[in-house]
């Protein structure tokens, strides 16, 4: 075979590599349209760039001379092998505190001491679907009163609280009713591996004021409102913080409203539950939770699993991340959020309290090398929408964290907020005249 040819050949199946890689890449985008090519940014970022991509080396497979298509082949085939090798390496560091949100501990530690409240990384809303939950009156929406609960590991070390005798992250002695405030939310407003006095809430609480923390870990905006039509009318806070996280919320409210129970707190007089388990729902719990820690509720490898780890990888998010190019997916309209806003201000209206959501932004908004911030106004609008048409308080910390030095330095290996994140929030969410505490 004369040279010339052999160089056009493999010039072609080099070039023809990555083409392919960015061909997948936008056949993806097109399949999951609504969360990746829905609006202008996500259809260039994740459809017409990645097709233009393809397109410009299958020309230069074709049309360039031999030895410059195999030069360009080699040179596209080395640049995708090199990232890679960089997603493998970035994925390593940050291997870390991933085995800590997963609560791997050293063999020394007494791991035992945790087994009667839920493993990191489970959520309440994973038990109620063990319990074949059915009605919002029989749901489980606390953690194991009283019981010890692992938050995660650094380093191997062990990061604890106890929970409160309802199931909650709150200090002793006990929260009585009525309180100032109540803060509704997931792991950002749990506190998810930040020491007791160091977390959100807890910072908060520096000036005094009275403050129920019922969030946790994997709540959504339909859970929190079924957390606040149980817990809410026996405490009857002065206001109640709604914190809404911007990296999942609006996701996880598109998967709550397809559970039937859960759906039920929107309605009128629905029936919310006790405020306290009964023997029945902590014997079956506790049950479930032995199952989880026998199981795999350690596990790094089952961690990950339920994290889309490979497909991730094969999306170079990391990557793309650092360089400013991972877009989340989209958020489009979805008035179920608007309604419960509603809901939460009339169940408020029961003792004349208020309803303030707090907007918390994603790490993912300040880093990367090119500017991609508008990628996240769509979200914030509709937040700021459905909480002016349902006439309650917003708090955009977006602002607050943007302006801030270095917004980055505000949060945490595992992109929750560090004690400074956290320090910094509560001092804006404490001053808002919103909130009109003495």
């Amino acid at each position: 075979m004369p040279i010339v040819g052999r160089h056009r050949r493999i010039a072609i199946i080099l070039c023809l590599i990555p083409a392919g890689y960015f061909v997948l890449t936008a056949i993806f985008a097109l399949a999951h349209f609504d969360d990746y090519a829905s609006d202008l940014p996500r259809l260039l970022r994740y459809v017409v760039g990645p097709l233009a991509i393809a397109t410009l080396l299958v020309g230069c497979a074709t049309l360039l001379t031999p030895d410059n298509a195999l030069m360009m082949g080699i040179t596209v085939c080395s640049i995708l092998a090199a990232m890679f090798l960089f997603e493998g390496y970035m994925r390593w560091q940050h291997l870390p505190q991933r085995m800590g949100l997963a609560g791997i501990v050293d063999g020394g530690a007494d791991a035992d001491r945790f087994g009667d409240a839920m493993p990191p990384a489970y959520t309440i809303k994973a038990l109620n679907a063990k319990l074949g939950t059915e009605t919002l009156a029989d749901a489980v929406l606390s953690g194991m009163p009283g019981a010890e609960m692992l938050l995660c590991s650094r380093m191997g070390v062990p990061v604890t609280t106890r929970n409160d005798r309802y199931g909650f992250r709150n200090p002793q002695p006990e929260t009585t009713a009525p309180v100032d405030l109540m803060v509704l939310g997931d792991s950002f407003a749990e506190g998810i591996c930040l020491e007791d006095g160091l977390h959100l809430v807890d910072q908060m609480r520096t000036g005094g004021a009275t403050i129920l923390n019922t969030a946790s870990r994997g709540a959504g905006p339909l859970y929190e409102l079924a957390v606040f039509g149980r817990y809410g009318p026996y405490f009857r806070p002065r206001v109640t913080v709604v914190a809404f996280f911007e990296g999942n919320d609006w996701e996880n409210l598109s998967v709550e409203i397809e559970q039937p129970w859960l759906h039920e707190a929107l309605t009128p007089g629905a029936d919310f539950g006790p405020i306290e388990m009964d023997a029945a729902q902590r014997a079956d719990s506790a049950r479930i939770i032995a199952d989880w820690w026998q199981g795999t509720a350690a596990s790094l490898e089952e961690y990950l699993s339920r994290r889309s780890y490979m497909r991730n990888f094969l999306a170079l998010q990391e990557t793309a991340s650092i360089l400013g190019l991972h877009y989340p997916k989209a958020a489009g309209d979805n008035p179920a959020f608007e309604q419960i806003l509603h809901r939460m201000k009339e169940i408020a209206e029961g003792w004349q309290g208020q309803v303030v959501v707090v907007y918390i932004p994603a790490l993912d908004q300040f880093g990367g090398l090119f500017p991609h911030g508008f990628v996240s106004a769509p979200l914030r609008r509709n937040v700021a929408r459905a909480a002016e048409d349902a006439g309650v308080g917003l708090i955009d910390l977006t602002p607050t964290f943007r302006d801030h030095p270095s917004p980055l330095g505000l949060y945490a290996p595992d992109a929750h907020l560090n004690p400074q994140g956290a320090a910094l929030a509560a001092g804006r969410i404490m001053t808002d005249p919103l909130l009109a505490l003495p």
